[in-house]
Formats: structure tokens, C-alpha cells, sequence
């Protein structure tokens, strides 16, 4: 018999009972369905997720103990005369057998288990240290660091997709970001503007390219097996980025921006909260809950905001947190109508 969790259960009592309802299957059939299933005793999901992020903290503080400080690489590097280059070779090596080892155990485990996909964040440290020793025998090609930026997130791009590891393709998002930033102040010879846009405006550019790349490779088969984590991380992009839009405007600098009157920038403030309503009907249109929920935690933070820039001083404060208070209890009461109404 099959062992799942309340999460499982919930999901496959859902699905006989919309076979059923769509005449798919017997009342019969549906009963047999229903006894090849149990709920697994203890869920220990949870406190196995706490462990194992434990764990990457723990990896995390290790790595910079050891690599960020170069305090053993430079003990090795005296005690066998080793280069830079030399260094970035070896933990070029280093990467390449750890996939290796890596793609064994996918092939002799195919489920996707947290401790197997938390393997490949040795890689992703392996390959950091390598594109930085790299960096330093090229002398960084006198300060255009995001090539080397670049170069790490091809490179976690690539393994990600052959080895279908979906830390590897968060690495790559993540990594892409910094490289996106450093390119555009290289080609704008550290000016505040490239092409006429402060640094938000053109977050909010990257974003609507991983948004068009993801809908051109949404099919592509490497790609599905990470197209959820970029689908998300765009969306959040976008919005994150047009919040800061709406609060800064295309200001070049934080002084510059000190001497910008509010009443300036609200065109910015209606064109963000526009987006966030376009992005609202389209994740309902679309059907899609994520990007919806998406949109409405932002046009609260939308509202919020608006309330610290323009009635902070003018509001009893007692009042405005009565106003969040009564807001958050309103959305959690819509929540759990929601859900309660799914169950059924």
C-alpha cells in the first residue's frame, strides 16, 4: 500500500473524486482507488526540511570560513607554488568530477529526494571558486567583473539542464542577476543610467526577458524541469522591481532622489499599481494562482507604502495599524473560505 502524506492524500481524494463526478470511473472503482493509500504516520517532511537547511547554512558558513577567507588555499598555494590559474583548473576538475558523481547517483536513485538535489550545492561552490581564481589570473579584464558573473551563471545554467538539478538552475537566477547589474555599469562606464534608466528601471527590463525566455522554451525538454522556479522568480522580479520603481522613480542617486518632491513621482506610483492590476487579471484570466497571489500581496504593498509616503504624518498611528490589522484579518478570513471550499 502506498504511504503518502495528508498533502498526497488530499491531492489524489481530489482527483478520484473529480474522475468520479466526470463518469471516468465507477463509484466501485473509485472505493478501490481510495484503499491503495494511507497516510503516512508522523510527518516528518518538515522537520527533514528544518535539517537539511541546517545543513546548507552550515555548508554556507564553511565555505566562506574557508575559501572567502583564502586562508587554506593560500597555505596550499605556498606549500606547492600554485597560480591562480592552477587553482581554477583544480576546482574546475573538482566540478566536473562531483557532476560526475552526481549524475551516478541520479541514475541509481530517480526520485527526487531533498539530500540527493542538496548534493549539487558542492558544485555550486566548486564552480564559484573556480570563475574567481579565473577572474584573478585575467586580472578581471581590468574591472569587467560581470563577464566572470556571466560565466558562472552559463555555466550552472548548463549543468542545471543536463542534470535537470533544480539548485543548480536557482544558482543560475540568482547569479544572472549580479551579472546583469555589473555588465550594464561596465558599458555605462559606471554611470547611474544605461540607455537612459537607473538601476530599478532596468530590473524591471531583465525581468520581462526571463518572462519572453521563459515563454519561448516553456516546451523545450531540458527545460521543464526547472521552468517552475524561473516562471516564479520573474514575477517576482517584476513586481519587486516596479514597487522600487514606484518609491524612487528613474532618480540617478539617493541624494537626487532626496531632493524629488512625492507629488513628482506618483505617475510612477499609477503605472506600478496598473501593473500590478494588469498582473492580477491575467493570473486570474490564466488561471494561474501564483502569479495572482503575486499581485495582490503587492498592490497591499502598493497600499502601504503609499499610506508611509503620504499620510504617515497626518494619520494617528494607532488608526493605521487598526486598518492593517482589520486588512490582514479580512485576507486570512478569505483564505480559509478558499480553502474550506476547495476541500469541498
Amino acid at each position: 500500500m502506498l504511504e503518502v502524506d495528508k498533502k498526497e492524500a488530499y491531492l489524489l481524494q481530489k482527483a478520484v473524486r473529480q474522475w468520479e463526478s466526470d463518469s471516468l470511473i465507477t463509484p466501485e472503482q473509485a472505493n478501490r482507488l481510495k484503499e491503495t493509500w494511507q497516510v503516512r504516520q508522523g510527518d516528518w517532511q518538515v522537520v527533514t526540511l528544518y535539517i537539511f537547511i541546517a545543513a546548507v547554512s552550515c555548508a554556507l558558513m564553511a565555505f566562506g570560513s574557508l575559501v572567502l577567507d583564502e586562508k587554506w588555499i593560500e597555505v596550499l598555494r605556498l606549500k606547492f607554488s600554485l597560480t591562480d590559474g592552477i587553482i581554477s583548473t583544480l576546482f574546475a576538475g573538482l566540478t566536473v568530477f562531483l557532476c560526475f558523481q552526481g549524475y551516478r547517483r541520479q541514475q541509481k536513485q530517480a526520485e527526487y529526494t531533498l539530500s540527493g538535489e542538496l548534493f549539487w550545492l558542492l558544485p555550486v561552490l566548486s564552480v564559484g571558486v573556480s570563475v574567481v581564481y579565473l577572474g584573478k589570473t585575467l586580472q578581471y579584464l581590468h574591472g569587467n567583473y560581470g563577464v566572470f558573473w556571466l560565466l558562472a551563471t552559463a555555466t550552472y545554467g548548463i549543468l542545471a539542464l543536463l542534470l535537470s538539478s533544480r539548485l543548480l538552475w536557482t544558482s543560475t537566477l540568482i547569479c544572472l542577476i549580479p551579472a546583469y547589474v555589473k555588465l550594464t555599469y561596465y558599458l555605462a562606464d559606471d554611470k547611474a543610467f544605461f540607455l537612459g534608466m537607473n538601476l530599478p528601471c532596468r530590473m524591471i527590463l531583465l525581468a520581462f526577458i526571463m518572462v519572453g525566455l521563459h515563454q519561448l522554451f516553456r516546451n523545450n525538454r531540458l527545460y521543464k524541469q526547472v521552468k517552475d522556479i524561473t516562471w516564479i522568480g520573474s514575477w517576482l522580479l517584476l513586481l519587486l522591481s516596479g514597487w522600487m520603481i514606484s518609491i524612487f522613480g528613474n532618480s540617478a542617486s539617493w541624494e537626487e532622489w532626496q531632493h524629488v518632491r512625492q507629488v513628482q513621482l506618483l505617475w510612477w506610483v499609477a503605472a506600478f499599481t496598473m501593473l500590478c492590476v494588469l498582473v492580477l487579471v491575467w493570473g486570474i484570466k490564466m488561471h494561474d494562482p501564483m502569479v495572482r497571489d503575486m499581485a495582490v500581496l503587492f498592490l497591499l504593498l502598493d497600499l502601504y507604502t503609499r499610506y508611509f509616503e503620504y499620510l504617515w504624518d497626518r494619520t494617528h498611528k494607532g488608526l493605521f495599524f487598526t486598518i492593517l490589522a482589520v486588512s490582514f484579518a479580512l485576507i486570512g478570513k478569505l483564505l480559509e473560505r478558499r480553502l474550506k471550499k476547495a476541500r469541498n
